[in-house]
């Protein structure tokens, strides 16, 4: 069941032609990417900065080795139910069934395993949320800026899909128009602030693979933007990644944070919270 830009439509392999179709939310649809202009982020820490430097490549993990052990899951409530527009879809096909789910969740775990992905944040600016969520207080790190449209350039012929994470409440079921189609998805409550575009490549059927991360090259020139160093990074750190720049022949402007002490330190302190009622 392929999602257009505004429908859900089955389609007759023969010829092409659509059997069937309903229509499916804007705000439903991973595929949508916003302007190639919209700024995107990505948080890391030092040396894996000095290793994508070292390879010109992108790291991507297989999604089941993801730290968040539910990405890419289908929910709870996939077991007992559909999803609107499938459920549409069903009834106009007059073939509604109860939900295999044994078989829906074990193709999803096998295509788990085969699917690699990268994250960035799309957001106009940096955040204090992303620093300190994804780096822990580790001072010597960076955000590495980009665009939707420099990173398109930068994978230009590499076998990827650019995906927006779309962010469900808790207690509804994930989108089932596809066995892949919770690789794009994940819980409001946890995530939304990660406002993250993924990056997915995904080993072609009957490839067998059992790496748990792979590499993808990419170009750095058309990758990097500008780099910013931590809020915290003690002012030795921004002369010692100068120097990393420089020995691998790469040059970018390498900004300040704007951020401060206080900002971080906020937000800090409404994770902790969050977490406290959460628990």
């Amino acid at each position: 069941m392929p999602v257009c830009s505004t429908s859900l439509a089955i389609f007759d392999r023969r010829n092409g032609s659509v059997v069937h179709s309903v229509p499916f939310p804007d705000a439903q649809n991973p595929d949508l990417i916003p302007p190639p202009e919209t700024f995107i982020w990505h948080y890391v820490r030092y040396e894996y900065f000095k290793a994508l430097l070292t390879n010109r490549s992108i790291w991507f993990t297989r999604l089941d080795k993801q730290t968040d052990k539910t990405d890419g899951n289908y929910s709870e409530a996939n077991a007992h139910e559909m999803t609107p527009p499938v459920k549409n879809l069903m009834n106009l096909m007059g073939n509604v069934e109860s939900v295999n789910w044994p078989s829906l969740k074990q193709t999803n775990q096998r295509l788990r395993q085969k699917t690699y992905v990268h994250c960035w944040s799309m957001r106009p600016h940096e955040s204090p949320w992303m620093w300190n969520s994804f780096l822990e207080g580790e001072t010597r790190s960076v955000a590495v800026r980009s665009s939707i449209g420099r990173l398109h350039d930068a994978l230009s012929g590499q076998p990827v899909e650019l995906k927006r994470i779309i962010y469900y409440p808790p207690g509804i079921p994930r989108p089932d128009y596809s066995f892949t189609a919770p690789f794009a998805a994940k819980d409001k409550m946890k995530h939304m602030e990660e406002r993250e575009l993924r990056i997915i490549v995904t080993t072609a059927i009957g490839v067998t693979e059992q790496a748990e991360h792979k590499l993808i090259p990419v170009d750095l020139k058309s990758l990097i933007g500008m780099v910013v160093v931590h809020p915290l990074s003690p002012p030795e750190f921004r002369d010692e990644f100068h120097a990393e720049l420089t020995r691998n022949s790469v040059t970018v402007r390498v900004a300040r944070s704007k951020l401060n002490p206080i900002d971080l330190q906020a937000v800090a302190k409404a994770m902790k919270s969050r977490q406290s009622g959460n628990s």
